[in-house]
């Protein structure tokens, strides 16, 4: 049975790892073919497409580039009319249309890691109830999802299932860095964060500062260290960490760090997402929770108040780390397998 799995960008391609993982264990007369990236290629899924051109923030980004996405559409329409399955993994502005067009031709469509309508674009979950099942991944989409007619299930958070071992250690007061994944994103935040990083040096001099960065760009400011592609482990190595908001802020709850939250996008895409979205805070941690454990700070980010909640997150670290345990109890269950087999045989 040949299934077509469909992610975007590096978390959505990690996450897509750990469910093909799961899955090889569990159904070994599956094969997998997909669009992602090097976790996706590093578990035996023939890859015939690459996402990291098209993975934006905000909707002007989206328009610059849409020609590009509109043809890596059509390249994986082909490609999934010819599985069995087609296999969505969050990347919802690409692949819920896709999985609306593959339902129109008869075909078995499954999400992992569903869009967060609860925030915003509510509409769109008249299309997921379309679909044969959605594996939820925070504990409180379910019921709502349920609540509209969607066959959901709770099947637990891929994060909770991995550790980091803090290789870059600890040496006095660290403060890391983790400014995103996305081009898009790491251009609107590592100029703000870069502004932090300074703030945070001049009150502490002796204040040890990491950045985790995918790309080749060096962060401009003097006496930084820079780690290439290992998030997780910049998270688990640090005191505090100043982060863009995402699948990263729950690695730092996980892992029983406290962080400070940044988000920005163009000046036009903040605009139309203040009228669209529905929850009171931006990042998971805080929304699960019900409270502002994670200082957030939005479109017009001052460096000298990120600083100040990076100092007072520091003094607080022991009592934070108690209280994101909770997230941790949550979110450790495996349901993963055992509810795409449900999904299969109906």
């Amino acid at each position: 049975m040949r299934v077509f799995i469909s992610t975007g960008e590096k978390s959505g391609d990690q996450n897509a790892a750990y469910l093909v993982r799961r899955l090889k264990g569990r159904f070994p007369e599956l094969t997998f073919v997909g669009m992602g990236g090097e976790n996706l290629r590093r578990e035996g899924v023939k890859l015939v497409a690459d996402p990291s051109e098209v993975a934006v923030v905000g909707l002007q980004e989206a328009i610059r580039k849409l020609g590009r996405i509109n043809r890596l559409k059509s390249l994986v329409l082909r490609e999934a009319l010819e599985s069995d399955i087609f296999l969505a993994v969050d990347f919802p502005g690409f692949n819920l249309p896709l999985a609306m067009k593959l339902k129109e031709y008869g075909k078995k469509v499954i999400y992992y890691i569903a869009p967060q309508v609860w925030a915003w674009g509510r509409w769109r979950v008249r299309h997921l109830a379309r679909l044969d099942g959605v594996m939820v991944v925070l504990p409180f989409e379910e019921p709502f999802l349920q609540s509209y007619g969607v066959r959901a299930t709770f099947v637990g958070h891929p994060a909770a299932d991995m550790r980091a071992s803090g290789r870059y250690g600890r040496e006095g007061f660290t403060v890391g860095f983790l400014p995103g994944s996305r081009r898009d994103e790491v251009r609107r935040l590592l100029p703000r964060m870069e502004r932090v990083a300074r703030e945070i040096r001049r009150v502490r001099p002796d204040a040890r500062l990491l950045f985790s960065l995918n790309s080749d760009v060096k962060p401009d400011v003097e006496g930084v260290e820079t780690v290439r592609g290992e998030g997780r482990e910049v998270i688990a190595s640090s005191d505090v960490v100043v982060m863009a908001s995402g699948t990263a802020t729950l690695e730092a709850a996980l892992e029983g760090k406290p962080a400070v939250v940044l988000y920005a996008l163009s000046e036009v895409s903040w605009w139309l997402g203040r009228l669209l979205v529905k929850t009171r805070c931006i990042s998971l941690p805080n929304i699960i929770l019900g409270e502002r454990v994670y200082p957030e700070h939005v479109q017009h980010i001052d460096p000298v108040k990120v600083a100040r909640d990076v100092f007072s997150l520091y003094e607080r670290r022991d009592e934070i780390a108690r209280r994101l345990k909770v997230i941790e109890r949550m979110l450790s269950v495996d349901r993963t397998a055992e509810t795409f087999g449900t999904f299969l045989s109906d």
